[in-house]
């Protein structure tokens, strides 16, 4: 048996973004709460990669607690979805329980490394639950907390940390769909919780790790558990009760006066947004998530903390969505404007949210890539700090290939709202063409593209006169995009006096993107 020390926990990072890699897809399968978007496997799978290459570079000569913390900090940057946040926070009480309990336990005599493993599992099943703002039972909340308390139970008999934690396993594993049957969504769906079944998996990891000769890791898994549920949930069903927003917001903050009571404060603010709220912090950083119908208040409630960066917005059904309707391709959408991310995500984009404080670079786009779930992606920048940033991550001699088997273009010309927005329109109107011809057609839309500005908000006739202009200037045009800078007080008046004036043209409004021209018009 290993001493739990930090070659132990570096190997158990390794084992259990391997271990993930191989259960993502059954995890999935039975992903219905709190919403049933078929993600949970797969946004572990990433936090998880994310944690075992922060782990992997801490010092050598790092102890548990370090190299437990240098697991939890990647895996809170990398973190996806509500499942993500939460076992992030999940490896941040364990490194902070392993930190407690190094002082309480003295010595390594034989007997200690049970003990404090216990009070670990203790300590990160506390922090998980004190991330979400409205923690459910029957969840993985519920399988943490039964880890902590099997795993107490049996290392006060003084048994080996490997011994203690595969006792709290079984019985977890025994327990689990008993558990998730005392959740109602589950109940009704006939599944087990998928982000309990991702604890199991991540803490099996340990229980390998533990248990491999030393300084050896554990042979790696040739196959998903067979534990594991195989099939997905009864057709119908439901989401949990007060759960239904449309687009899941996640940022990065670093808090201008951190405090005690600073995941409070963000949590609140989220929840008067959203639902599906999770909040969690190592050090200054905080990862914020939730599900809205309001992404631009849900940023702004962000902001109010501190700055923030790695803000992205995508659907709720999400990459599964666009798998299920048969398309092939990723899209990426960057953007300076909050209030149009919700825009341009509409269209099953993974949309990067460029704030004042931070601009958006290669790191973030590679995320965002990621998080399309596609192995053909076409980047949409948005802002010129992104455009410099995605050549970058396009050119093999400049940084590219960080997305091994996934081939990266980008439409580097769509900067700003309105050429990212007939760029979209082009990617996303025809969903399941051939990814590579849908590019080039947005790179024709902007090659096309004629454009100008009107400064009279409510001058309808001045935006006809506009558009007339424009379609004289190319007469094949189709199509006329309306970015307006405030909320449309003659929107309805400017849409039903181009419907008269031009009825064979789709008149598509964008915004408001609160600064710039009242209109900035383009036809295609």
């Amino acid at each position: 048996m290993e001493e739990l020390d930090g070659a132990v926990v570096r190997a158990w990072a390794v084992a259990a973004a391997d271990a993930m890699a191989w259960s993502a897809a059954r995890i999935d399968a039975v992903n219905v709460f709190p919403v049933r978007d078929a993600d949970t496997g797969t946004n572990v799978r990433l936090t998880l990669g994310g944690g075992a290459a922060a782990a992997g570079r801490a010092p050598q000569s790092a102890d548990a607690e370090e190299v437990a913390r240098a697991f939890a900090l990647g895996c809170l940057r990398s973190a996806r979805g509500n499942s993500g946040v939460i076992l992030s926070q999940y490896l941040e009480g364990f490194a902070a329980g392993l930190g407690d309990a190094s002082h309480d336990v003295p010595g390594r005599a034989p007997g200690t490394d049970g003990k404090l493993l216990a009070r670990a599992l203790v300590r990160a099943a506390a922090e998980s639950a004190r991330a979400v703002a409205l923690p459910q039972e029957g969840t993985v909340l519920t399988v943490a907390r039964l880890v902590g308390e099997r795993a107490s139970r049996s290392a006060a008999d003084g048994g080996p940390a490997d011994q203690v934690l595969g006792v709290a396993l079984r019985e977890a594993r025994a327990e689990l769909r008993h558990v998730s049957a005392g959740n109602p969504v589950l109940r009704q769906a006939g599944v087990v919780d998928a982000g309990a079944c991702a604890l199991l998996v991540l803490l099996e990891a340990l229980e390998r790790a533990l248990l491999a000769p030393t300084g050896q890791q554990p042979a790696p898994l040739t196959g998903a558990p067979d534990w594991l549920p195989v099939g997905g949930p009864r057709t119908g069903g439901r989401n949990a009760p007060g759960f239904g927003g449309t687009f899941e917001v996640m940022m990065l903050v670093r808090p201008s006066e951190p405090d005690a009571a600073v995941g409070d404060r963000l949590r609140t603010a989220l929840a008067e947004v959203g639902d599906s709220v999770a909040v969690v912090g190592a050090d200054d950083l905080w990862h914020l998530h939730v599900h809205t119908d309001l992404p631009a208040a849900a940023i702004e409630a962000g902001g109010a903390a501190g700055p923030r960066e790695q803000v992205v917005v995508r659907l709720v059904e999400g990459a599964a969505a666009q798998v299920a309707a048969g398309d092939d391709l990723g899209v990426v959408i960057g953007t300076a404007s909050p209030a149009t991310a919700g825009w341009f995500a509409t269209g099953g984009a993974v949309v990067v949210v460029q704030c004042p404080e931070a601009p958006v670079d290669a790191a973030h786009l590679v995320r965002a890539a990621a998080d399309t779930g596609s192995d053909h992606v076409v980047v949409l920048p948005g802002t010129e700090e992104a455009a410099a940033a995605v050549r970058l991550l396009v050119d093999p001699d400049g940084g590219g290939g960080e997305l091994p088997g996934v081939r990266v273009e980008a439409v580097d010309t769509a900067v700003g709202v309105l050429r990212t927005a007939v760029a979209s329109l082009a990617l996303l109107g025809t969903h399941g063409g051939a990814a590579a011809g849908r590019a080039e057609q947005a790179r024709a839309a902007l090659l096309r593209l004629r454009s100008c500005d009107v400064e009279a908000a409510d001058g309808v006739g001045d935006v006809v006169r506009a558009v007339e202009r424009l379609v004289a200037e190319l007469p094949s045009a189709q199509a006329v995009t309306l970015q307006h800078a405030h909320p449309l007080r003659a929107g309805a008046a400017v849409l039903g006096a181009l419907a008269d004036r031009f009825p064979d043209l789709d008149a598509v409004p964008v915004g408001p993107v609160g600064s710039g021209p009242a209109w900035r018009i383009g036809v295609d």
